[in-house]
Formats: C-alpha cells, sequence, structure tokens
C-alpha cells in the first residue's frame, strides 16, 4: 500500500528518463522534491554530451521542477547536521548530496523515494525502494 506523500530521490527520475522500471505499487500518492534534487537535475543538463541527451535531461528537470521543490531551511539544516553526526557515528558513507535530499525528508517527516542503494535503514528518516 502507497504512503500518502514521499520525497523523491533523483534516481527516480533518472529511472523515468532512461526507461529503468519501477515498483509504481510503492509509489506515493503525492510526491515532493528536493532543491538539491533540482541541482542535480541541473548538473545532468550541463554535462551532457549531446543535444539528444540535453533534451531528456531538460525534459526530465521541467517534470521535477513542477513538484515545487522543498527548499532547504533552518528545519532542513538541522535535520542534515544531526544525520551528519549520525553518519560519522555509525561510520555510515553518503553523499553530501544524498544527506540533503535524507535531511528534507526528516523534517518533513516523509519517506525518501529512491532506487539508490546509498540510503539505508536505521539513520532517522524512512526509505520506499521502488
Amino acid at each position: 500500500m502507497p504512503t500518502d506523500q514521499g520525497l523523491l530521490d533523483t534516481s527516480i527520475f533518472i529511472a523515468l528518463e532512461t526507461g529503468r522500471p519501477l515498483d509504481t505499487d510503492r509509489s506515493p500518492t503525492s510526491s515532493c522534491v528536493s532543491i538539491i534534487t533540482i541541482g542535480e537535475l541541473r548538473l545532468g543538463i550541463l554535462t551532457a554530451n549531446d543535444a539528444q541527451t540535453r533534451s531528456a535531461r531538460l525534459s526530465t528537470f521541467l517534470d521535477a521542477s513542477e513538484l515545487n521543490p522543498l527548499p532547504i531551511d533552518e528545519n532542513v539544516a538541522e535535520a542534515w547536521a544531526q544525520l551528519r553526526i549520525t553518519l560519522r557515528d555509525t561510520k555510515t558513507k553518503m553523499s553530501v548530496n544524498d544527506s540533503w535530499i535524507a535531511a528534507t525528508a526528516m523534517a518533513h517527516n516523509i519517506p525518501v523515494i529512491t532506487q539508490d542503494g546509498d540510503f539505508v535503514e536505521g539513520l532517522g528518516f524512512d526509505i520506499i525502494r521502488i
């Protein structure tokens, strides 16, 4: 049964763009996105090697942007700082961008919806892999 809302990780948009399968039965009924994902998708546009790839990535970026990206605010910054301490103390590796995405989910009390194996359980946020 899908959750009411979830924070879509960048991997979901890449899956949609590339045709990688998604388990839509587990998808949330309502979705949002972190401003960090918007930045990662912008980077993808800028690093595209050809016009066709650039066009596909631009379309993906525009779709993601329609979800009214959640900003980094004081609550997200606090969650991020706490998460980085937890990562240090548990010797768990997570990229800076992924930790900002996770902190956004933590601050808004919603799960991260992802296909990215770098998100691990037990760090203070829920993960739904689709």
